[in-house]
C-alpha cells in the first residue's frame, strides 16, 4: 500500500482546503518529512489519515455510533460553525495491488451538519469509478485485512505510546497477529474482537445502566480467568511430574523386558498365543490330511475332467437320440398329419424331427466309452464339481498360516525359556510399586485440581453467558443497524498455521531483529540472540563466556528448567553437542567432570528491564524485521520518532532506520527531534516536505511546501 494523496476540509486546525502530496517517482527517495511545532496539527494529520481509512475503527468503535459521532463533531473546525452550510472531509488517495495489478482508491468521508445532526457520506472511487455498496464492503474487507486495525501501529507509528505494547503480558498476542496477519499466515480475516473497547460513554441513563452491568460481568469474567490461569499453573507443575514418573515406569518396564522380564499377564498371554497356534496348526493339518487322502489325485489331473464331462453328457444326448429314434412311428406320423402334409413328405418331417435329438458331430457306428448309469453319472459330475469349486488360495493360505502358528510356537518357547528369575522379578516390581504409588498420589491431586477447575469453568460459562446476554441488550440498544452487521462478519484469527513455516518465520525474525539491532544501537553486546517460543514469547540473550564449573553450579542452584532459559535453547543445544550427551542430568554429569575456563554461551536478558529507549529502539528494530520478513509495502507513518532515544542513537535511526524501513515513511516532527543535523541526514532521502504553522489567535494551521531548515 502506498498513500498518494490527503485532502483535509475544515478538520481541526485546517480550515478551508489543505491538500499533502505524497506521490513520488523516485524511489530512493522514500521520506514524506512533515514538521511543525507542538499543537501546529501534526496529530490531527495522524488523526486524519487514520479516519479516512478506517473511519470508526480508528477510535474503536465497530460502526458509526453516538461516541463517533460525538469524536467527529469534535475535529469539525470552529469556523465552520459559522456559516450556513457546515462541511467537513478527509480524503486519501491510496494505491493497492488487488489480483497483481495497481489500483488507485480515494477514500471520501464526508460530513455535513445540518439542525444539529452530523451525517457521514463515505465513498469510494477506484481508478475514478464509482463503487457500489457491494464492491465497498469488499474494498474494506480487503484494507482492513492488509492491515487489521488492531495492527495500526505497525505503519501509524505513536513514539510516545509504542512503549506501553511491551509492558502488558499480552504483547506476545500482539506480535503473532502482526507476524500472522503481514506475513500471509492467515486467510486475511477481520481478527480484532469488537466487543472490546467498543462503547464509548453512555448518550442516555438506560445506555449508561447497559454499559456498566457489561463491564461488570465483563471484569468478573476476567477475574475468573485469572483464578483459571492460577490453577493451570499448578495443574502444569503437576502434570510435569506425573509426566516425570510415567518416563520412568516406562524405562523400568523397558529394563525390565530387556533383562528377560515377563509379567504375569504377559505369560498368560503367551501361554493362550501358544495354545491358539497348536489348534491352528492341527486343524491345517487334518484339512491337508483331508484334502490329499480325497479329493488331491482327481485335482491333479483336473485338465481331463472337462473332457470326460463333456464325453458323458454327448453318450447321455446319444441315448436319448436312440430312444426317439426308436419311438418314432411313420404309419402312426402319417395318420395324425393326413390331410395336412403329402404322404411324399412324411419321411423328410421325421428327419428334421430326429435331426433335432442327434448331437452335433454324432456317429451311430461309435461305441460309448464310459456307458455310466444315471446313478455313477451323478456321483462323477459331482466329483467335477467339487474339483471346480476346490479353493485353492484357501488352501494355501492354510498352509501359510500352519508355518506361521508353526514360528510363533517356536518364538513362544524361546520367550518362556530366557525369562528372569521369580527373585529378579520381585525387585522390578517392588520399584514400580513405589512408582505406581506416587502416580496415583499426583493423579487424585490432579483429579482435585481438575474438579476446582470444571467449578470455575461453570461458573465462568455462565458468567460469560450473562456477559454475552448483557453485550446483547447492549447491542440492541444501538441505534444504527450496520454497526451490528459488520461486528458480525468480523471472523477471529485462523486457529494455527503450518508449524514449519511457522517456525521457519520466527528463526527468520529472530535473525532480522539482531541484524537491526546491530546497524541502529551502539552497544553491539545488548542483545545478540534471540528466542521466540510457541507463544511468540521474547527471550533476549547476550554473548556470555563461563566456566565449566560456573555452569555446573549455575544448573545446581538454579534448577534445570531455569537454567534452560538462562543459557538459552541454543545455548543448551550448544552444550549437549560439545559434551554429547542428550539430557540435562548427563550434562550436569559432564560439566561437573571438565575444567575448562572459557565456554561462549548466552545470557539471559529481561525485556522489561531494558530503558524506555532500549525498548523503543529493540520496538523500531522488531518492526522494521515483520515489514521486511512480510514484503509487504506498507507505509510507515510516525509521530514523535525519537521519543525515548537519546541523541547517541538518534543519529543512526536518521542514517540506518528512516531510509530502509519502508518504501515509503511519512514523519511527523518538531524541530527539537528533527533537527538540522539529522535533517541534513535524511535530507538525501526526503521525497516532500511540509511545515505546519498554526496561528493561535484564530486556531488556523496553514501548510508551506518545506521543513524548518528547508526553506
Amino acid at each position: 500500500m502506498k498513500i498518494n494523496k490527503i485532502v483535509l476540509y475544515n478538520f481541526n486546525s485546517f480550515e478551508g482546503l489543505n491538500e499533502f502530496d505524497f506521490s513520488n517517482t523516485n524511489q530512493k527517495k522514500n521520506i514524506i518529512l512533515i514538521g511543525g511545532k507542538n499543537g501546529a496539527g501534526k496529530t490531527s494529520l495522524f488523526t486524519a489519515i487514520k479516519i479516512a481509512l478506517y473511519g470508526p475503527l480508528a477510535f474503536g468503535y465497530v460502526g458509526i455510533n453516538p461516541y463517533y459521532i460525538a469524536k467527529i463533531k469534535e475535529c469539525i473546525n470552529s469556523k465552520a460553525f459559522q456559516t450556513n452550510k457546515v462541511e467537513s472531509r478527509v480524503q486519501i488517495t491510496i494505491s493497492l495491488v488487488v489480483e497483481r495489478e495497481v489500483k488507485n482508491y480515494e477514500i471520501t468521508r464526508e460530513w455535513d451538519y445540518s439542525k444539529q445532526k452530523l451525517v457521514e457520506n463515505y465513498s469510494v472511487k477506484a481508478d475514478g469509478k464509482l463503487l457500489d455498496d457491494q464492491e465497498v464492503s469488499y474494498f474494506q474487507n480487503y484494507l482492513q485485512g492488509l492491515v487489521p486495525p488492531d495492527l495500526f501501529e505497525f505503519f501509524l507509528f505513536d513514539g510516545e505510546e509504542i512503549g506501553s505494547i511491551f509492558s502488558t503480558s499480552t504483547y506476545n498476542t500482539y506480535v503473532r497477529n502482526a507476524v500472522y496477519t503481514l506475513c500471509g499466515l492467515d486467510i486475511f480475516e477481520i481478527i480484532r474482537k469488537y466487543t472490546e473497547g467498543y462503547v464509548g460513554k453512555a448518550s442516555t441513563v438506560d445506555e449508561a445502566q447497559l454499559y456498566d452491568e457489561y463491564e461488570n460481568l465483563r471484569a468478573a469474567v476476567e477475574k475468573l480467568k485469572g483464578s483459571i490461569e492460577n490453577i493451570d499453573s499448578e495443574l502444569e507443575i503437576k502434570q510435569e511430574e506425573l509426566e516425570r514418573i510415567e518416563t520412568e515406569l516406562m524405562e523400568l518396564e523397558t529394563a525390565f523386558k530387556n533383562a528377560g522380564g515377563i509379567t504375569e499377564a504377559e505369560r498368560k498371554k503367551l501361554t493362550q498365543e501358544f495354545e491358539e497356534a497348536e489348534q491352528i496348526k492341527a486343524e491345517t493339518t487334518a484339512k491337508v490330511k483331508m484334502f490329499v487322502e480325497g479329493l488331491m489325485p482327481f485335482f491333479i489331473v483336473r485338465e481331463f475332467t472337462k473332457r470326460i464331462s463333456d464325453q458323458m453328457d454327448y453318450e447321455e444326448k446319444g441315448e436319448i437320440y436312440y430312444y426317439v429314434q426308436q419311438k418314432l412311428d411313420r404309419e402312426e406320423i402319417q395318420k395324425v398329419l393326413v390331410g395336412s402334409v403329402p404322404d411324399n413328405q412324411v419321411d423328410a418331417l421325421m428327419n428334421m424331427l430326429l435331426a433335432k435329438f442327434k448331437p452335433k458331430g454324432f456317429n451311430e457306428k461309435t461305441e460309448p466309452i464310459h456307458d455310466l448309469s444315471k446313478e455313477n453319472t451323478g456321483r462323477v459330475n459331482a466329483m467335477i464339481s467339487s474339483i471346480d469349486d476346490f479353493d485353492v488360495n484357501g488352501m494355501v493360505n492354510s498352509v501359510k498360516q500352519k508355518q506361521t502358528a508353526a514360528y510363533r510356537t517356536m518364538e513362544i518357547n524361546r520367550i518362556l525359556k530366557s525369562a528372569m528369575t521369580d527373585e529378579e522379578s520381585a525387585r522390578f516390581a517392588e520399584r514400580e510399586n513405589t512408582l505406581l504409588r506416587k502416580k496415583e498420589e499426583i493423579t487424585q491431586k490432579l483429579y482435585e485440581d481438575r474438579t476446582k477447575l470444571e467449578k470455575l469453568d461453570r461458573q465462568i460459562a455462565d458468567l460469560t453467558l450473562q456477559r454475552d446476554r448483557a453485550w446483547q441488550n447492549l447491542k440492541a440498544n444501538a441505534q444504527n443497524k450496520h454497526v451490528f452487521e459488520l461486528s458480525s462478519g468480523l471472523a477471529s484469527m485462523m486457529d494455527s498455521l503450518l508449524s514449519g513455516k511457522t517456525v521457519k518465520i520466527k528463526k527468520e525474525l529472530e535473525r532480522l531483529i539482531v541484524d537491526n539491532l546491530q546497524h541502529i544501537y551502539r552497544k553491539n553486546n545488548l542483545i545478540t540472540h534471540i528466542e521466540i517460543d510457541d507463544d511468540f514469547q521474547f527471550n533476549l540473550y547476550q554473548d556470555a563466556t563461563y566456566t565449566a564449573a560456573e555452569l555446573a553450579y549455575l544448573m545446581q542452584n538454579l534448577g534445570k528448567d531455569r537454567f534452560a532459559l538462562t543459557i538459552g535453547k541454543q545455548g543448551q543445544e550448544a552444550l549437549f553437542e560439545r559434551y554429547d550427551v542428550k539430557s540435562m542430568g548427563k550434562l550436569q554429569q559432564a560439566l561437573s567432570f571438565d575444567v575448562s575456563d572459557s565456554i561462549d554461551l548466552y545470557k539471559n536478558i529481561d525485556l522489561s528491564r531494558l530503558s524506555k529507549g532500549e525498548r523503543q529502539i529493540f520496538i523500531l528494530s522488531l518492526y522494521w524485521a515483520i515489514i521486511e520478513l512480510s514484503g509487504q509495502d506498507i507505509p510507515f507513518v510516525i509521530d514523535t520518532p525519537y521519543a525515548r532515544i537519546d541523541a547517541n542513537h538518534r543519529k543512526e535511526i536518521s542514517e540506518k532506520f528512516f531510509p530502509n524501513i519502508s518504501k515509503q515513511v511519512v514523519i511527523l516532527s518538531t524541530d527539537e527531534e528533527i533537527n538540522e543535523e539529522y535533517y541534513g541526514i535524511i535530507k538525501p532521502y526526503i521525497a516532500r516536505e511540509y511545515l505546519l504553522i498554526n496561528d493561535e489567535s484564530q486556531n488556523k494551521t496553514s501548510v508551506e511546501n518545506h521543513y524548518f531548515f528547508g526553506a
